[in-house]
């Protein structure tokens, strides 16, 4: 009978050949460029990612995909990396602390956006199971490392929804408006754009009272959905 390590060792190896076989090198080569990447790049598209975890992590156990993503995020590979992160997100791992504190502990080492957007279903779900982790979510607005800061709006998306108060982080948002990142700005026009979609005043309200703050690109995401 198969031991529990052998099998999760199984599950990994299985994993990662499925990978490489459903990466493209051009593929890998645009990416690498496009992302300004430091990492190793194997080409696998999302959606590919996705089948590769269906094929090859049916059935496996919540501690095993923790521990598995732990390892894949180790690797100094993108795909590997972004694997991670959609496999800790999966509803088949409970949103509890130790995906928590290991989302914590990545936040220093997030080097761009995609990384980081494939890290926030995990954390959004984190969030949303016990919102006093926000007190630590708030301290990242003043971070000054570019991707956590980012993530204070990012991966509290889902209180932009109906039945949720989305004043805290828009008082979040007014603090990052004076940041002369790219990224920040179109971070704050996400949000007030998800926003739009069911409060479309409250929106509408911030960016008046915010008038002369706003930059360009932040407004022009924010009305997308709104009506002139």
């Amino acid at each position: 009978m198969r031991g529990e390590k052998a099998e999760r060792h199984e599950d990994e190896a299985r994993l990662l050949a499925r990978l490489r076989e459903l990466g493209s090198p051009e593929r890998a080569a645009q990416e690498k460029r496009y992302q300004k990447s430091a990492h190793e790049h194997w080409g696998v598209s999302l959606p590919n990612m996705d089948r590769a975890i269906r094929e090859c992590l049916a059935g496996a156990d919540e501690g095993g995909l923790v521990a598995l993503s732990e390892r894949l995020w180790r690797e100094p590979v993108w795909d590997l990396k972004i694997v991670a992160g959609r496999v800790l997100g999966g509803k088949a791992i409970a949103p509890d602390e130790r995906v928590w504190r290991f989302i914590r502990k990545r936040m220093p080492e997030l080097d761009g956006w995609a990384i980081a957007d494939n890290l926030q279903g995990a954390a959004s779900r984190c969030l949303l199971n016990d919102p006093r982790r926000l007190d630590v979510v708030e301290t990242w607005v003043e971070s000054p490392h570019l991707w956590t800061r980012r993530a204070s709006l990012v991966f509290t998306l889902p209180w932009t929804k109906p039945g949720r108060d989305p004043e805290r982080m828009l008082g979040w948002a007014s603090r990052l408006l004076k940041d002369r990142e790219w990224f920040i700005q179109k971070a704050i026009g996400w949000w007030l754009r998800s926003l739009s979609k069911t409060s479309p005043e409250r929106v509408r309200a911030f960016l008046r009272a915010h008038d002369g703050a706003v930059k360009g690109v932040a407004r022009r995401e924010a009305t997308k959905y709104l009506s002139h």
